[in-house]
């Protein structure tokens, strides 16, 4: 498309990512603009772009040969493997939350799984998640949660992972056992460990919390990824409230050296859906 041609023309100030999937392996943030929705056309497309990176929900239910295909095409392109989620087949279970001798060795095995996939890519980043068990205390369950992270820090650190703590908006996923950005926190405060950091969604934490500004420098020290999407709901930068322009001006200050990863579908779901998502996100980078 002539606008897409357009876009790939020009640089940003910021390293924004596209996704390979987010809902579902076969429904990319490019799905009908780039040549298919193969994880390797896709990384083309936001290579041409100007992205500097991808991040995958998905990756590792992926074939093993997709996860190399696709660790080869980011080397070839130049561009960075953003955040993977540690457990996506179950990632909806009370895991990292439980004291069981099954669910420990469970988050051995899942964290071996991600260091495997992650040496495929070249990744670093894997996203911790954990749905609450309506049967047990919260309190004990997050104690579980941190002793656990306790336990797998070192083995992640030694490979070059850090697992980072969601906290997800139970208006948008209900049931998560961290659904607000102070549960998170003190949840890597408690691990104190330079391999379990802070994933800061600014979607999930303006749903859950609000003032999402003023958050984000609260816990700028915590923070090992950064994913962005426009709230109410989750849509294009510059589709809804947040004051786009201002977030990633005080992102730049702090010195954020990572990726942005954008982690909504856009607002239409379509190829014109798509450029409108990308000339939001021109604006608001221009601006800067």
């Amino acid at each position: 498309m002539r606008g897409m041609d357009k876009m790939a023309t020009q640089n940003w100030h910021m390293r924004y990512t596209g996704h390979l999937g987010l809902r579902a392996p076969n429904a990319p943030l490019f799905q009908h603009s780039a040549h298919s929705t193969d994880p390797v056309d896709q990384i083309r497309f936001i290579a041409d772009l100007g992205f500097a990176g991808v991040q995958d929900n998905f990756l590792k239910l992926r074939p093993v040969a997709q996860q190399r295909r696709i660790g080869a095409e980011l080397a070839r392109r130049g561009l960075a493997m953003g955040s993977f989620t540690n457990n996506p087949a179950h990632w909806n279970r009370p895991l990292w939350n439980s004291g069981d001798r099954e669910a420990r060795a469970l988050l051995r095995r899942d964290l071996d799984a991600s260091i495997a996939a992650a040496q495929r890519v070249d990744g670093h980043i894997a996203t911790c998640v954990t749905a609450i068990d309506p049967d047990k205390p919260r309190r004990i369950q997050i104690e579980h949660m941190i002793e656990n992270l306790k336990q797998l820090a070192d083995r992640a650190a030694r490979a070059g992972i850090a697992l980072c703590v969601e906290p997800v908006a139970g208006q948008w996923i209900p049931g998560m056992l961290i659904d607000h950005i102070a549960d998170a926190i003190a949840v890597v405060r408690a691990v104190d460990h330079p391999a379990v950091r802070l994933l800061f969604d600014f979607g999930h934490v303006q749903t859950s919390d609000g003032e999402v500004l003023t958050r984000f420098h609260e816990c700028a020290e915590f923070i090992g990824a950064i994913q962005v999407a426009d709230t109410p709901g989750r849509t294009d930068l510059g589709a809804g409230e947040l004051d786009w322009y201002s977030i990633l001006k005080a992102i730049r200050a702090r010195g954020w050296p990572g990726l942005i990863e954008i982690v909504h579908m856009p607002a239409e779901c379509s190829a014109l859906g798509e450029q409108k998502l990308l000339e939001r996100l021109r604006i608001i980078d221009d601006a800067l």
